[in-house]
């Protein structure tokens, strides 16, 4: 798990740029004006929902997600958006 977390109400959550391959977690909140977020919830994510990190193609490439049953790809910037609470390992 990164070391750089912060608490959100009952707590500790990372953005999900910063979860590593295979980590899962629920999220806890959308941060981001209103066309970002229709964008996410639009995607399925939204506060309360789990997913599990599927692909991290690196410092500046996409992350792909596992969201229920569907896969969704999120550019760096939108991955910033979205703070996660991590499951306990």
């Amino acid at each position: 798990m990164q070391s750089n977390l912060s608490d959100l109400r009952s707590g500790p959550v990372m953005t999900l740029d910063m979860m590593r391959r295979g980590e899962s977690g629920v999220v806890a909140d959308l941060r981001g004006g209103h066309g970002v977020t229709r964008r996410l919830i639009e995607m399925g994510i939204v506060p309360g929902v789990s997913l599990r990190l599927v692909i991290d193609s690196g410092r500046a490439g996409p992350v792909i997600v596992q969201v229920g049953d569907a896969r969704v790809g999120l550019g760096r910037g939108m991955a910033r958006r979205v703070l996660v609470r991590p499951d306990e390992a």
